[in-house]
């Protein structure tokens, strides 16, 4: 699969908006003097322009592409906090879009399954799919109710089935019990981002049911390009493959083994 990067500068951006969208998670939404191109699966590189601390930018899938640019930021640490808590018009260095993305289904129903932050490029690639009149239908695995982020956003353009492993929302457990019950209609394409365990587990899956399944991997990173081999995954054969630059997007056999 080739690389789809399209620039390898950052841009400067002003910060158009900050949306606390759950307790510890904003929506941050970004006026592109140069349109940011991109496709649902792939990430950004950021920082602000706050100095020297931290050093290194985050990665972040993306959200929304065009005139306005939108990533979804959880509170977990100096970085992340200060990007929660930009102003608008504040200053914000953007690389990318980097890596690849989705591979969009021809005629067949779309099941998306997310996982905490990993909603934000299956909203991307929601918005993408809804004016296609593809069918889908939408997973959204969480801790508790208030790590549901873009939940409303979700359930205005697809059914919506939520899981929480506190059952204060939704049905209690995981995503993975509603998707078994899901796939017994295999006419479908399965799209996933979340925690590397949940992908295994929806990976498996899928491919269990016969179902084609991509995942788009989470790993940090420093660089975003390849350089730093800081995202690095073991393949089933035992080969290396980066997250970065050969995904984040990979058809789920190719990680995790199996015929589909």
């Amino acid at each position: 699969m080739a690389i789809e990067h399209t620039n390898k500068k950052y841009l400067k951006t002003i910060v158009k908006n900050v949306e606390t969208v759950a307790p510890g998670y904003s929506l941050l939404s970004f006026d592109c003097e140069t349109p940011l191109l991109g496709r649902p699966g792939q990430f950004v590189m950021i920082r602000g322009a706050w100095g020297v601390n931290p050093v290194l930018p985050r990665a972040f899938s993306i959200v929304k592409a065009g005139n306005v640019g939108q990533v979804l930021v959880r509170d977990v640490g100096p970085g992340t906090a200060l990007l929660c808590n930009m102003h608008v018009g504040d200053e914000l260095n953007v690389l990318g879009p980097l890596g690849n993305g989705f591979i969009e289904p021809k005629s067949s129903r779309a099941v998306l399954v997310a996982g905490g932050v990993g909603v934000a490029p299956l909203v991307f690639l929601m918005e993408q799919l809804v004016p296609k009149r593809v069918p889908i239908t939408f997973l959204y695995g969480a801790r508790t109710a208030n790590d549901l982020p873009l939940k409303v956003r979700i359930e205005a353009s697809a059914d919506l089935i939520v899981t929480t492993e506190d059952g204060s929302v939704g049905t209690k457990g995981l995503v993975t019990q509603p998707l078994v019950d899901v796939l017994k209609d295999p006419n479908c394409v399965v799209y996933s981002c979340g925690p590397n365990a949940m992908l295994e587990a929806v990976g498996r899956v899928s491919m269990d049911a016969g179902v084609e399944c991509q995942v788009a991997l989470e790993s940090p990173m420093a660089c975003g390009m390849g350089t730093c081999k800081g995202c690095a995954v073991v393949k089933p054969d035992g080969s290396f493959t980066y997250v970065c630059t050969d995904g984040p997007v990979f058809v789920a056999a190719s990680i995790y083994g199996g015929e589909k």
